[in-house]
């Protein structure tokens, strides 16, 4: 543990993601602050979290709020203002514009609430890349099929038709000609309609796609390393497999860093992480998605584990703004989804004692419980766990995870 000294006086966390590994940075914060506060709507949330006695009294102070809602969080937020400043953290973008538009009312430092919004909104983060030349992919808003139709026209088909608002590739499907447009555009609006955004017709960027895991510290980026992405094939973009660190050129190296400063000045983005996707195409990267949060499901500890470090602790640091010190990489890992081939109503999974023996297996965790109803794969929401590997190099740590994946297979009520 870090010297008193070395301590932030009070940290506050609006939720974490629930992928599994969010209360590693609660248990962070415990490391450097002599106050850390964590509020939730629902301690259940964190119920598959190998860290939720943290939540269960000890050194963290539980506040069970409505944080979905701004009053709430502003009532609150004053409340532990009373016992002097504090540094505020809200990982999960799900409760960022509560939390960023609480802040911004009692004058707490925080990303703007405007920042936030580019982040949730994809139309308006690609006009506002475009307008100080950040390369992304051009969009057009088309909320009925014969403005999308018109767009797609004056874009060039392929393109990719999703949702403004939204995240795990909900609604996200590419149309190669105006019949697969008029069939899947339906699916899109209905996906835009429940998340209160609208359809885009979006550039189709070819390429590789890759994601920089990034601590902010001043403004300044630091890359940890680069993962990349093995997507699902056409028409649906689910990401099957990540590896990290993955080698790139010297040269993409250096345009990924530039943009990754770039997009520090356009999003007001000081300190803290954040999980940005590029397509590697022929013109070079372009941006897909800047989300100011490290990635979820098990890429943290996946980082951790090539860079034998605790980015949790970097994570932390980043947060406040303090300069980062990572380590290059000392091996790799990778992750691998398990979907099921078709839907049907879950019931356990086979295959396990095989998985198991995998070299280089560090965990399989089954996210589906047993009767959960599976969607037939087109996005996450018929993803039943992830599974991740550890090796000397990105290529072993993917081929192991692979292999693993391959022993598994869900067992459905039909086959019970």
């Amino acid at each position: 543990m870090a010297d008193r000294a070395d301590h932030a006086e009070h940290i506050v966390i609006v939720e974490a993601l629930t992928s599994g590994t969010g209360l590693r940075l609660v248990e962070a914060a415990v490391r450097r602050a002599d106050r850390v506060t964590f509020i939730t709507r629902d301690k259940g949330r964190y119920a598959n979290d190998p860290l939720r006695h943290l939540l269960d009294g000890g050194p963290v102070e539980v506040h069970v709020r409505e944080t979905r809602d701004t009053e709430e969080l502003t009532e609150l937020f004053q409340e532990l203002l009373g016992g002097g400043e504090f540094t505020l953290i809200a990982p999960n973008e799900q409760y960022l514009l509560p939390a960023a538009t609480a802040a911004e009312k009692l004058g707490i430092p925080f990303l703007p609430t405007a920042s936030v919004r580019l982040t949730q909104d994809k139309h308006a983060f690609r006009r506002a890349c475009a307008a100080v030349s950040v390369p992304a992919p051009r969009s057009t808003a088309a909320p009925d099929v014969d403005s999308a139709l018109a767009a797609a026209e004056a874009t060039g088909y392929p393109v990719v038709l999703k949702p403004s608002i939204g995240t795990g590739s909900y609604g996200v499907v590419s149309a190669a000609d105006a019949d697969e447009l008029r069939w899947h555009f339906p699916e899109v609006r209905d996906e835009s309609d429940g998340q209160d955004g609208v359809p885009l017709v979006e550039e189709f960027l070819i390429g590789p796609v890759v994601s920089a895991e990034v601590l902010y510290s001043g403004g300044v980026p630091h890359v940890l390393g680069i993962s990349d992405r093995i997507m699902s094939e056409l028409p649906y973009f689910m990401e099957l497999a990540i590896r990290f660190p993955v080698d790139l050129s010297p040269e993409a190296h250096e345009q990924i860093e530039r943009i990754c400063a770039d997009l520090a000045r356009l999003m007001a983005y000081e300190n803290g992480p954040a999980h940005i996707e590029f397509t590697l195409t022929a013109e070079g990267p372009k941006v897909v998605e800047f989300n100011p949060r490290f990635a979820g499901r098990n890429v943290s500890t996946m980082v951790s584990a090539a860079l034998d470090w605790n980015v949790f602790d970097g994570v932390i640091a980043s947060y406040l703004g303090e300069p980062v010190n990572a380590p290059a990489p000392v091996g790799a890992a990778a992750e691998q989804a398990l979907y099921a081939k078709r839907g049907g109503r879950f019931e356990d999974v086979a295959g396990r004692e095989l998985a198991d023996r995998v070299p280089g297996l560090r965990d399989i965790r089954i996210t589906a419980r047993a009767g959960d109803v599976l969607p037939d794969a087109k996005d996450q929401r018929s993803e039943y766990g992830t599974l991740w590997c550890t090796g000397a190099t990105a290529d072993e740590a993917g081929i192991r995870a692979a292999s693993a994946a391959g022993y598994l297979r869900p067992v459905f009520g039909d086959e019970a």
